[in-house]
């Protein structure tokens, strides 16, 4: 279980730089579709979405990231959305417990959603996979989670809510880069390849 959190934000941002304006507006989408009342359905399909602009970046680094795959999210939209919501409730099972469990919680199930649109997996398959690779460093990925969160927390707040444009896509391609370090990538013309076996 890798945990390069540093290395992660720095390739991010490199990342982010060569098509800044693109991730720009995909927040602002982010941000348009959670303030309706149908945010909560479309969600998790629209983050596998800007996921999978990540990874194909990533695997076809000549080509500059796209709006027209801010759809492929909802090529496994079912899979997505029911992904989205088990994660919220069992994030919200530990926040019963304290927040630190939510936090934890939220860590163990990290690589949920990369797992659902990079190897096509089905909702169960992707939240107890992602849970098998991240148990081993539970404390690295909930700080992992804390690091994250509240860089666009920080950001957002110190900057009257304009620095969300740019703490949202780095969290969000950070969080590929940890998938790929862990998982590799799977994504190709082919049939997605299986996640590599767990650690023991």
């Amino acid at each position: 279980m890798t945990i390069r959190i540093g290395d992660w934000l720095g390739e991010a941002w490199e990342l982010i730089r060569q098509d800044f304006w693109i991730h720009v507006l995909v927040a602002l989408i982010f941000s348009a579709v959670a303030a309706t009342q149908l945010g909560w359905l479309i969600v998790g399909p629209l983050t596998c979405s800007y996921q999978y602009m990540i990874i194909r970046k990533l695997t076809q680094p000549h080509q500059g990231l796209t709006l027209n795959d801010l759809g492929k999210g909802f090529d496994v939209f079912l899979d997505a959305f029911v992904a989205w919501l088990l994660i919220g409730a069992f994030g919200t099972l530990g926040l019963v417990a304290c927040l630190v469990g939510a936090i934890v919680v939220s860590g163990l199930l990290f690589f949920t959603l990369p797992l659902v649109i990079d190897r096509r997996m089905g909702f169960w398959d992707a939240i107890t996979t992602s849970y098998n690779r991240t148990k081993s460093n539970w404390l690295g990925m909930t700080w992992l989670v804390i690091v994250l969160g509240l860089m666009v927390i920080g950001l957002t707040a110190l900057t009257g809510g304009l620095g969300y444009f740019v703490a949202f896509p780095l969290q969000t391609v950070a969080t590929v880069l940890a998938y790929r370090d862990n998982f590799g990538l799977a994504r190709s013309e082919g049939p997605p390849a299986p996640a590599p076996p767990y650690p023991a």
